[in-house]
């Protein structure tokens, strides 16, 4: 039998030293030529992003994307951004005229704007004969006024009308409003028997042309 207190004999060389989670004896030697395996160290653990924080051309962290802002593709010129005013003199004349790239709804729309706009200076060229005719001389000069507010009016409409077709929300937006105004002044007209009526109603079929499906499409 093995005595007790007899102490433990050091370990050989080569031996295997006590697997990990052991208690080694008392008087237990590492072997010589062991090389203790390198520590574990835990993996840096993970960061949320810092609040807006944003990566290269993508959104916000936890913001969605905004609306699109570039101008239709397939247009035969270079428009202005959508969300901008797009005043520019440069290539005015192209812009009113060329309609590629545009559903072919969306350009009877434009176009319908563009007529609305000219009935709109006819009608107050007529209106300075007219009341001429009835008092007289001293209605010319406001009869002139109307017309150059007219001309002003047209212009503005043509513009909107371009950007319109350029895809630009806000001109939609705006248009639509004038739409809304033109359907009361139609039944306004229409019950007194008013030529203007001819304008207001061309405005109402522009502004319900914008939003068909075809149309909608350009806005997108």
């Amino acid at each position: 039998m093995s005595n007790p207190n007899e102490a433990p004999q050091p370990q050989q060389p080569g031996a295997q030293p006590p697997q990990p989670g052991n208690v080694p004896p008392a008087g237990y030697q590492t072997p010589q030529g062991y090389q203790a395996p390198p520590s574990y160290q835990a993996p840096p653990s993970y960061q949320q992003p810092a609040p807006g924080y944003q990566q290269p051309g993508q959104p916000a962290y936890g913001m969605p994307a905004g609306p699109n802002t570039a101008p239709p593709a397939g247009l035969g010129y270079a428009a202005p951004a959508r969300n901008t005013f797009g005043l520019d003199f440069n290539n005015i004349a192209q812009r009113f005229r060329d309609t590629t790239g545009v559903p072919q709804q969306l350009t009877i729309s434009y176009w319908l704007w563009v007529a609305a706009a000219a009935l709109g200076i006819v009608a107050s060229f007529i209106n300075i004969f007219t009341l001429r005719g009835l008092f007289g001389e001293m209605m010319v000069g406001p009869g002139i006024v109307g017309l150059i507010f007219s001309l002003v009016f047209a212009a503005l409409y043509i513009f909107i009308a371009i950007r319109l077709k350029e895809g630009s929300r806000w001109a939609r937006l705006v248009l639509t409003i004038l739409g809304a105004f033109a359907v009361i002044s139609l039944l306004v007209q229409v019950a007194t028997l008013n030529l203007n009526f001819i304008g207001s109603a061309v405005a109402v079929a522009a502004a319900v042309l914008m939003w068909l499906p075809e149309s909608r499409k350009h806005f997108v």
